[in-house]
């Protein structure tokens, strides 16, 4: 019994043990290697030294985040099986990561700034550095808020309760109506930010310490860990609803729940956007364009031994957190027909009624209305706050499942219950296991928020370390302090990594669901990705290209999210591409047409001044492109990033005999394991489809 006693937070002692093994575990992995750490090479890419498993749990574990479990779960349970592309808009770009992965490796670079800089120049390596490191404060501040959000509903709330009572203020950031910039007052510190500043705390210390070679060993623990968070509550949410196989036979509880395509009368019933082919399509594009020039890619792909370790980490890891992203999906499918059926826990209909539970209690008689209310209060007050909590949630999600009727409601009813439905998603998923888990065994809690703290820790140690070393020898070496000692560089590194944390906490506080964190964290890295691509194919795209095309995307952006009445008056728009409140005043710009429009921007803008300006020199492209047509050797060593061995490996040909051409010719392996990929996209969507008619 004691074991399963509450203690503190919300969590027993069990959960308190499993925790305190799991911290102790990862503060004893980073202080050991601090002992492997004597060059900046080997913080920030932790000595090039591993192998096919370390990398695949590398790959899997910092591209994997607990928030985009929680963004998952949000989105089913927002628009149903559809949500699952919230994360399966990165499934197309799986099989180019086969492709991309050596061409990474064969860079030869400590970070993504020293590509720019040798394909292009300093001034574009500088840019990326600045732009790299603001991509790492969106990634690790959107990675926090959203497992914050679940610690919080882990702890059913105290987190919450205890914020009230210390009552802290802090500074609050949020952008003026209009583009009108930046507003500044304060808030009360938020229970999930307590989650926040210990989780921070955590990762930076033995991110701080072992560099990218902590954060790669602490990734193989914390990626079985993230795995065992993926499928921990599925079966038991099942259970809930009847077992597997009860899914199908209660699909109508949400209109569309079980299609993987949302047609517009479905996405408009619930006041969102419909996820159309397009819509998938052009997400896919934005992060496939994006996807390479994040600050953590060069580490997950140039971090192994050699091309072989960093395809195969970077494939497979990925594809690891589809099968993840299946279970995901299906737990917030399943969390849909248990909250919102007759069933639900949130009506806590073994408890009396009281004023809070809505026409239940108005439909009793004066009598048995005293009755109920009298027993209610005899409840503890606690316990009584949670379940009018809980009952008028539940009211809320059942009338914003109700297209028609919500549309009726006056504005301020509608964006109370949206709020309120939103507030739920973001903890739908930390919600069902506080719900279910202390019922199944003791501990179960606590080893599930150790998998959440390590699948966020894996994501954001990463990108402390990786963008760190971007300000530290892109910035600091090259303009700061010339020639300095090792250690006084990797005390830089150091310091940078935990101002850039400080950062991330302060721009989470900016955020308002998780979904629209991820958006952020999608839209982010396409505008310069764009000149990646176009660098390592073309030789015409050149460094004032790299300038206006990321401007230009960016200026496009602002736009569309910030003065979209201004171009729908340009006329040159369809009403198509926008919706409209009652009195036909533009609300906003669809998604989809936002994103066409931003990377149309950028690439136009490029591709025209690629043609009209001078291309880098012949001298400096030919050294590049031999770089990139050169494998790597197994035990190569450099001195120097993105320079060649002393006794390099036959060039590879190119497929095409075209000047401004550099596109490799592909070998079986590159050919075998891009087609193997593409079987394996294809059998997650079949299988994703079969589960939704199955279970």
């Amino acid at each position: 019994m004691l074991f399963a006693a509450a203690n503190w937070l919300g969590l027993g002692v069990a959960d308190w043990a499993i925790l305190a093994i799991y911290f102790v575990v990862i503060l004893v992995i980073g202080l050991w290697s601090i002992t492997k750490v004597k060059t900046t090479a080997d913080f920030f890419m932790g000595g090039r030294r591993f192998g096919k498993i370390f990398m695949m749990f590398f790959a899997f574990g910092s591209g994997t985040s607990s928030e985009q479990a929680i963004t998952v779960v949000a989105g089913t349970w927002r628009m149903g099986l559809v949500g699952i592309w919230w994360q399966f808009l990165w499934l197309w770009a799986t099989p180019f990561y086969w492709i991309v992965a050596p061409i990474m490796r064969r860079m030869r670079a400590l970070t993504t700034a020293d590509f720019f800089e040798s394909r292009y120049n300093s001034s574009t390596a500088t840019l990326y550095s600045f732009y790299g490191i603001v991509m790492a404060i969106v990634f690790i501040a959107g990675g926090l808020y959203g497992s914050g959000k679940m610690v919080n509903a882990l702890t059913g709330g105290e987190l919450d309760r205890v914020a009230v009572e210390m009552d802290i203020q802090v500074p609050k950031l949020e952008f003026g109506e209009k583009g009108g910039g930046i507003v500044s007052s304060t808030r009360q510190l938020q229970g999930y930010e307590f989650a926040i500043l210990a989780m921070t705390v955590l990762f930076v210390t033995y991110g701080m310490a072992g560099g990218l070679g902590a954060a790669i060993i602490t990734d193989l623990i914390q990626g079985i860990l993230t795995i065992t968070f993926s499928f921990l509550l599925l079966p038991f949410v099942f259970k809930m609803i009847g077992g597997f196989g009860e899914l199908h036979g209660q699909a109508g509880m949400k209109e569309g729940m079980l299609s993987l395509v949302a047609d517009a009368d479905v996405a408009a019933s619930l006041g969102k956007e419909p996820i159309t082919v397009f819509y998938v399509f052009m997400l896919s594009f934005t992060a496939l364009a994006g996807i390479v020039v994040q600050p953590h890619i060069m580490g997950v792909c140039g971090a192994g031994k050699t091309e072989f370790e960093g395809r195969f980490g970077f494939t497979v890891g990925n594809f690891l957190k589809r099968f993840c992203t299946v279970a995901w999906t299906f737990t917030g499918l399943a969390c849909i027909v248990w909250y919102m059926g007759s069933g639900s826990p949130l009506k806590h209909a073994d408890k009396p009624l009281s004023a809070a539970s809505g026409a239940a209690f108005d439909e009793l008689s004066d009598a048995d209305q005293q009755k109920a209310a009298d027993a209610f209060a005899a409840l503890p007050e606690k316990e009584r706050e949670k379940i009018e909590s809980d009952r008028n949630v539940y009211q809320n999600i059942v009338a914003r499942n109700d297209g028609e009727s919500f549309a009726k409601l006056g504005e301020g009813e509608q964006t109370s219950i949206d709020a309120s439905d939103k507030d739920f998603s973001d903890k739908l998923f930390g919600r069902a296991a506080y719900d279910i888990l202390p019922t199944i065994a003791p501990g179960l809690i606590g080893l599930l928020l150790a998998s959440l703290l390590a699948a966020v820790m894996s994501t954001s140690d990463a990108q402390m370390v990786i963008s760190s070393g971007l300000f530290t020898e892109n910035i600091y070496r090259r303009f700061l302090a010339k020639n300095k000692s090792q250690k006084h560089y990797l005390w830089v590194g150091r310091i940078a990594g935990l101002v850039i944390v400080l950062l991330a906490l302060i721009l989470q506080s900016t955020f308002t669901d998780v979904i629209d964190a991820l958006k952020v964290i999608l839209t982010t890295p396409a505008f310069i990705g764009i000149s990646l691509w176009f660098g390592i194919s073309w030789r015409r795209w050149n460094s004032y290209a790299v300038w206006v095309s990321t401007a230009a995307g960016i200026f496009a952006w602002y736009a569309v999210t910030h003065w979209q009445a201004d171009i729908y008056g340009w006329g040159i728009f369809g009403d198509g591409m926008f919706t409209f409140d009652a009195d036909g005043k533009v609300k906003s710009m669809a998604d989809v047409w936002q994103r066409v429009s931003y990377m149309a921007v950028g690439i136009g803008s490029g591709l025209l001044v690629s043609v009209i300006m001078p291309q880098q020199s012949k001298e400096k492209l030919d050294n590049f492109y031999r770089l990139m047509h050169t494998p790597v050797t197994p035990g190569e060593h450099i001195e120097t990033p993105c320079t060649l061995p002393d006794n390099p490996a036959p060039q590879q040909e190119k497929l095409f005999n075209v000047e401004s051409l550099e596109i490799p010719k592909p070998t079986w392996l590159d050919m075998g394991g891009f087609a193997a990929a593409w079987v394996g996209v294809g059998l997650i969507i079949w299988l994703t489809t079969y589960l939704a008619k199955a279970l």
